[in-house]
């Protein structure tokens, strides 16, 4: 994984520790990112959802603020059903 790559994974942590996005926390992310290749953007997207998928799950119950978050998650990254793990787009089919 590139070093932007790691900086994007550590500042979408930052963004979405406490669930709300600041609008300074979307302008940093959307200059961090303009740098970085679409793929590569994506790339990291995804692979921040399907954690924060492993973290929802780990308890085997997903509750009605785990799904929130991860709604928040794919509309503020913009990112879709199909972006999400196999086991999650599944799970969650019906919901998003």
């Amino acid at each position: 994984m590139s070093d932007s790559a790691v900086q994007l994974k550590k500042l979408l942590r930052e963004i979405f520790d406490d669930e709300i996005v600041e609008p300074k926390e979307r302008d940093a992310l959307t200059k961090f990112t303009e740098s970085m290749s679409t793929e590569e953007k994506l790339s990291v997207f995804q692979q921040f959802l399907s954690e924060k998928w492993g973290e929802a799950i780990a308890d085997d119950v997903l509750t009605g603020a785990e799904l929130r978050l991860l709604g928040h998650i794919m509309a503020e990254l913009n990112l879709e059903l199909r972006d999400l793990p196999e086991q999650a787009r599944f799970a969650l089919k019906n919901v998003f």
